[in-house]
């Protein structure tokens, strides 16, 4: 019995220096989609001042991407948070934002799929990295609890 209770500890010991890279790689694909997104919708967009407001936003976008990638992959869950709150952005963005404002005049349904694959890679990593935190948190806890003993 104690000797199975040891590997779970060995387990759990491990487990704490692990990194998270599935939502990290969740997170690098879904800066792929953005990049994707990012030029097809300035290929097809009107010329106005409307593009300058774009290009930077998306800048902003991409820079928060690339720093929730590597804050998720150390388990840090405002990070988590942010993922899929830029996920929900991005679901918002294909159904109201393109249409309505930036109105493109071709490649609607690259853009759409480019919105749509970022959107939900981006709460999928979010809500597995909330999960793994979560659990990491409480395998912490239960560790100092059994050290303190």
């Amino acid at each position: 019995m104690d000797n199975r209770l040891l590997e779970k500890e060995k387990k759990a010991y491990v487990s704490l220096y692990k990194k998270d890279v599935l939502p990290y790689s969740l997170i690098l694909c879904a800066i792929l989609a953005e990049l994707t997104y990012d030029i097809m919708v300035l290929d097809v967009m009107p010329v106005s001042y409307l593009m300058g407001v774009t290009v930077m936003i998306n800048i902003v976008i991409l820079f928060v991407l690339f720093t929730c990638a590597v804050k998720v992959n150390i388990y840090h869950k405002n990070w988590a948070a942010i993922a899929v709150f830029l996920g929900i952005y991005m679901l918002v963005r294909m159904s109201v934002l393109v249409p309505l404002v930036l109105k493109p005049y071709a490649r609607h349904m690259e853009i759409m799929a480019a919105n749509l694959l970022g959107g939900l890679m981006l709460l999928t990593a979010g809500f597995i990295s909330l999960k793994h935190t979560n659990r990491r948190q409480r395998l912490q806890e239960q560790l100092k609890q059994t050290d303190a003993s």
